[in-house]
């Protein structure tokens, strides 16, 4: 079952001779449980096309389905509801709160959302404990390594059960040894049954997913169906794609 859908969504920025077309009719369906790479070269739009599928940013025009619901129908405080309580995120920039400990950031969408603080504190730890850091529960982040802050950051994106987890260049703050545990930990979440849509430009990485749609020029050039041997469609340079 598609639990994503995007129809010919198009997104535009600025106006007249400013205007740029940052993705021009894109079509792209995520089944559930499926782990999907998204790559492609600097400013072909596939951090547009994360935003706009992740209801960050409305589309100019076309249709995005989350679970049947169009996100491009709905106003900004019915989209931010919605994000809130289905879809997780995880960016290269971690984003954690540093006044906050650990089990407190990942309970931090729960608690906004309105859920009690014990029950909020319980899913977190358990969270945490999911992605092999409950020992650092009750530390900051400036406590923690980037590799570190970076489970807590996927933690609290799990924490609201999501349909989607959008996960933006996760691995691009961080050394490669890093980055590889993230990845494993990503590739986990997947086994598991979480569906996850990854932006990457790294195609070592894009081969551990299920699937990888390449883009170029604001449109999908390819999509692949992945596997651990090399595929002649992640190694050839950018210039040399349809």
């Amino acid at each position: 079952m598609s639990v994503l859908v995007a129809k010919q969504i198009a997104k535009e920025y600025g106006t007249g001779p400013a205007k740029v077309q940052a993705l021009k009719g894109v079509d792209v369906s995520v089944e559930a449980a499926e782990f999907v790479a998204v790559m492609g070269p600097s400013g072909c739009g596939k951090s547009t096309l994360l935003h706009v599928c992740g209801g960050i940013d409305p589309p100019t025009s076309g249709q995005v389905l989350l679970e049947g619901e169009d996100l491009a129908a709905m106003d900004d405080t019915a989209r931010s509801i919605l994000r809130r309580r289905r879809l997780g995120f995880v960016f290269q920039r971690i984003n954690l709160l540093p006044t906050l400990s650990a089990v407190e950031n990942v309970a931090l969408p729960l608690r906004i959302d309105g859920v009690a603080r014990r029950a909020a504190g319980e899913r977190a730890q358990a969270e945490l404990q999911r992605v092999g850091i409950a020992h650092r529960a009750g530390h900051y982040p400036h406590e923690m390594s980037g590799g570190e802050q970076q489970r807590v950051a996927i933690a609290r994106a799990l924490v609201i059960q999501p349909a989607v987890v959008f996960a933006d260049e996760p691995t691009g703050a961080l050394d490669s040894t890093n980055a590889q545990h993230i990845l494993d930990l990503l590739s986990a979440c997947a086994e598991a049954g979480q569906t996850i849509v990854m932006v990457t430009h790294d195609a070592g990485m894009a081969r551990r997913a299920g699937r990888v749609i390449v883009m170029q020029d604001g449109q999908i050039v390819e999509g692949v169906a992945c596997a651990e041997e090399p595929s002649d469609a992640l190694s050839r340079p950018w210039d040399e794609r349809p």
